[in-house]
């Protein structure tokens, strides 16, 4: 009853609905396209190198990254958006939906709660949906993990790709984890305080980002083929070799960029 009365008073403050963290609900085409034209020229002042647009699948995707500190992925969306004017839609994190205002911007943009519903809804329609299976625990990693995929025990992009015969299509964010130096575990931290979302400490006192050049890198779309109906074990096989494919194709992005900084040849 609780936190039904404090959702109503969230609501009062930006008319956010719960319907519209769905699937095309709180999406508004005017809004999106003006914020991705403005994030596209920002990202090509700043010099941002998306790759690999010419390996975007067709019709559906389902498009797997690595999280790093921040939204960087927005400026590759933006990208996409620009070059070839299709919509990238978000699975967002359930925390998106307790921050009036922010969350009615990210449903117009097309930031929807990463259900299974909502993936299988996208996914339908012969959308690219982006997901980012590390979530706040990726994001907010401390800097010894860096370029590190925490993913766990997360399956369920790779299920959602076998339901609906989607391609996985790998994508590498670059530069993006070097910004901000984080330390420690957040999670910890937040546990410690009792607040309900992660805490991140910068290395030093003042979080000063550092200067770095963000690439994204789109890898080669995996085919999922057909699903195995009625043999768990079987089906459970498909789903962690295809999930090592998808996070192979990352760290070989990872290592291609950090040995190319390092001007070492591979």
């Amino acid at each position: 009853m609780a936190r039904r009365m404090h959702s109503r008073t969230l609501m009062l403050v930006d008319g956010f609905l719960e319907a519209h963290k769905d699937a095309f609900c709180g999406y508004s085409s005017p809004v999106a396209c003006t914020f991705l034209a403005l994030l596209d020229r920002l990202g090509r002042k700043l010099r941002v190198d998306v790759q690999g647009l010419d390996r975007l699948p067709p019709g559906r995707g389902l498009l797997v990254a690595n999280h790093a500190f921040g939204f960087d992925l927005a400026f590759a969306m933006a990208r996409i958006h620009a070059v070839t004017g299709r919509r990238v839609w978000v699975l967002g994190e359930h925390a998106w939906w307790r921050v009036p205002g922010l969350r009615r911007l990210a449903a117009a943009v097309g930031t929807v709660d990463g259900t299974p519903a909502n993936v299988d809804a996208l996914l339908d329609a012969d959308e690219l949906v982006l997901v980012l299976p590390g979530g706040l625990r990726e994001a907010v990693k401390p800097r010894e993990l860096r370029y590190r995929l925490l993913w766990g025990h997360r399956y369920g992009f790779v299920k959602a790709a076998l339901r609906n015969g989607t391609p996985l299509v790998p994508v590498a964010s670059l530069g993006a984890d070097d910004i901000f130096h984080l330390v420690g575990n957040s999670f910890r931290r937040a546990r410690r305080l009792r607040l309900p979302f992660p805490l991140p400490r910068p290395a030093h006192l003042v979080p000063w980002p550092h200067l770095r050049a963000l690439r994204f890198m789109i890898g080669e779309p995996i085919p999922v083929g057909a699903r195995v109906l009625g043999d768990a074990a079987e089906e459970a096989h498909m789903e962690r070799r295809l999930r090592r494919e998808v996070e192979g194709a990352i760290h070989e992005m990872f290592e291609d960029e950090l040995a190319r900084r390092a001007d070492i040849a591979l």
